[in-house]
């Protein structure tokens, strides 16, 4: 985590090199836990019939249990050399448990395998991490982060909400003719699912990846960064490239934080040998814009802070012309506004609020209003509280024979969860 008092920090000195072959050692890492209580109307074939809350005993994963060991070594005047390892350690993930499965199985993850070297000419980073734009939507002054973080899905991500008794479809005949209104059955409603994680999401440039990374000197107050690497996740991705722009300055009354992101990340066919796409003129590229910016009062510890982040995808042939995919989106838009208070380095409280339109279909938007306060006695140690309304709504769609139009209504989702963080 960095500092002296929440980490084992080990100076190794050569007794017969030279100060320039000074290496220092750092160790450390944090165990963050919590309990949620849920609120969610959640049953089997998400349709609302059965027991609606719960709870669960999770690793928060705004900001995971986590191991990291790193170490740098001067190389020579103004010039050093390092390396950082991080791995997650996640034992029952506050974005996998679900009513089915209140116990996952628990997760090693690789976080950050970093190697690199600073200069008075910018620094040079190779190995698996954050990209340019990683988190240059995610700048805050709050001090809530551990509870009220940017990405709201990763507590209670995969929730699903439950469909009210009011949805309906409408039914017509193949000559177009209105020949009814008929209510969800299983298999239909299950077309109709929705979890907090595919309903809302912050859209944070392709997460880490393997690549390489140039960051600039301070270029007055900003840092220029740029990036090129891939990612074989789910996305398909082949290769990304990313450019990001962050600043600290003084302002009147206090001081701010900018951060503006671009990526464009080229989807590849499964295999070598074939195109991304049959029809030659769909765009492979997902392109990513956006930013955030925040802003704290120094003498009353007020901050505000906007974020707003866009996500371009052309559709397949196939989602073109699928029978359930032929309304999904091809711009995803998030936005999101917070307002804290920090009257001193021990407290923070906020009120949030964020959006995210047409994750999925056109016509839908997934929110989040929450609050949440953070107790920090020490450095070492975190007690948090906070409580959040996940709501969801879709317009009308229809299948691509027109004959079936669904009109789905949702369940609110509430989740109070409260833990503590402690850093070692």
């Amino acid at each position: 985590m960095g500092s002296p008092n929440s980490l084992l920090a080990i100076t190794v000195s050569s007794l017969i090199a030279a100060p320039a072959l000074a290496a220092e050692f750092d160790v450390g890492g944090q165990v963050n836990r919590a309990v949620m209580y849920v609120e969610d109307g959640y049953a089997a074939g998400y349709l609302g019939v059965g027991s609606s809350t719960e709870f669960y005993h999770v690793d928060n994963r705004n900001s995971p249990t986590r191991f990291h060991v790193g170490g740098t070594q001067r190389l020579m005047e103004g010039w050093t050399a390092g390396a950082l390892v991080e791995v997650g350690i996640y034992s029952n993930s506050s974005n996998d448990v679900d009513p089915d499965n209140k116990s996952v199985d628990g997760d090693l993850e690789e976080r950050i395998t970093d190697a690199f070297i600073d200069s008075p000419f910018g620094k040079i980073t190779v190995g698996h991490g954050e990209g340019a734009a990683y988190n240059t939507g995610r700048l805050d002054y709050s001090g809530t982060g551990v509870i009220s973080f940017r990405n709201p899905a990763l507590i209670g991500g995969n929730l699903s909400y439950a469909l009210k008794a009011s949805s309906y479809k409408r039914k017509f005949d193949r000559d177009g003719n209105f020949t009814g209104t008929e209510s969800f059955d299983l298999q239909e409603g299950d077309n109709n699912r929705t979890s907090i994680s595919g309903s809302i999401r912050d859209y944070n440039f392709e997460g880490r990846h393997d690549r390489i990374r140039y960051d600039s000197p301070r270029l007055g107050p900003v840092t220029l960064s740029a990036s090129a690497g891939h990612d074989s996740g789910s996305d398909g991705h082949e290769s990304i490239l990313q450019a990001g722009l962050k600043s600290g300055l003084r302002v009147p009354g206090g001081r701010m934080l900018i951060g503006l992101g671009y990526s464009v990340a080229t989807r590849n066919a499964d295999e070598l040998d074939q195109r991304f796409d049959p029809d030659s003129s769909v765009d492979p590229d997902i392109t990513t814009y956006g930013g955030s910016i925040s802003y704290f009062h120094n003498d009353t510890g007020f901050n505000v802070t906007l974020a707003a982040i866009n996500r371009e995808e052309e559709l397949t042939t196939e989602e073109k012309t699928g029978t359930f995919t032929a309304t999904r989106s091809e711009l995803g838009q998030f936005r999101y506004i917070k307002l804290g208070y920090r009257p001193s380095r021990h407290h923070a409280f906020d009120i949030h609020y964020g959006e995210t339109r047409n994750r999925n279909k056109d016509d839908e938007k997934g929110s989040v209003i929450g609050m949440g306060y953070v107790w920090s006695p020490t450095e070492m140690f975190d007690l948090y509280a906070g409580a959040k309304i996940h709501s969801f709504e879709r317009g009308e769609w229809c299948t691509s024979s027109g004959r079936t139009c669904y009109n789905p209504e949702y369940d609110d989702i509430k989740i109070v969860t409260t833990g503590a963080r402690v850093k070692f």
